[in-house]
């Protein structure tokens, strides 16, 4: 089943200051570092995030995806845009479309070519946002990201309450997902940070909790 993209949240008052607070300083970080800095931070930073996903799609029992995953960062439109925006602690992406009102040419690039980010899964944008639900391994993939991004950003400060935190403050601010796809990621990053444990991320709990979540209406 698929659903019309409809949610109408707003921005709360500290939502925006808080957002405009986060950019102020990842544009200070980026300002504040040279080239050869930015080039090696964010190589190791890529190197850093692919070690995660891989270690997780392990657990997950999707071996090849972890290997594979954001093979597409290396490609020359994602690589260089993001060591020109590199700061150190959050998304090249995001500094990128502070600066740029809201575009990045690697952003396009890399959602059309990673099928484990929910952006992928949409169309019919003449008609308003359309999302579907994505297939069972992009699902679980999307997990595994998250997790390792966690990895990537935070670094020894990650846990997995942390990463649950970010996620239901993503989904709070509003998240084109369809409902499915939100309940999937809730449940699985919302267990993992309960028990302290990737029991959640195993093939059988993710498969049988994705069945639940699609069947829902």
């Amino acid at each position: 089943m698929t659903q019309k993209w409809q949610d109408k949240r707003k921005l709360t008052a500290k939502d925006r200051a808080d957002l405009k607070a986060l950019a102020e300083d990842a544009v200070r970080r980026n300002h504040a570092l040279s080239f050869p800095r930015r080039l090696v931070g964010h190589t190791l930073t890529i190197l850093r995030h692919k070690f995660w996903v891989f270690r997780y799609c392990l657990v997950a029992g999707i071996p090849w995806q972890g290997l594979c995953h954001d093979l597409s960062k290396f490609s020359r439109f994602e690589f260089w845009e993001s060591v020109h925006y590199y700061n150190g602690r959050y998304s090249p992406i995001l500094v990128c479309k502070l600066l740029n009102d809201g575009f990045s040419m690697a952003w396009i690039h890399h959602h059309g070519r990673n099928l484990h980010h929910y952006e992928a899964w949409h169309d019919d944008f003449d008609r308003g946002v359309h999302p579907i639900d994505m297939l069972y391994p992009f699902a679980v993939e999307m997990v595994c990201d998250c997790l390792g991004a966690g990895h990537a950003y935070m670094r020894s400060a990650f846990t997995y309450q942390k990463e649950y935190e970010w996620w239901q403050t993503k989904r709070r601010r509003g998240v084109a997902m369809t409902e499915h796809m939100q309940a999937f990621m809730e449940g699985t990053l919302g267990r993992i940070a309960r028990e302290n444990s990737l029991a959640a991320l195993r093939p059988e709990e993710t498969k049988a909790l994705y069945e639940r979540c699609i069947r829902e209406e």
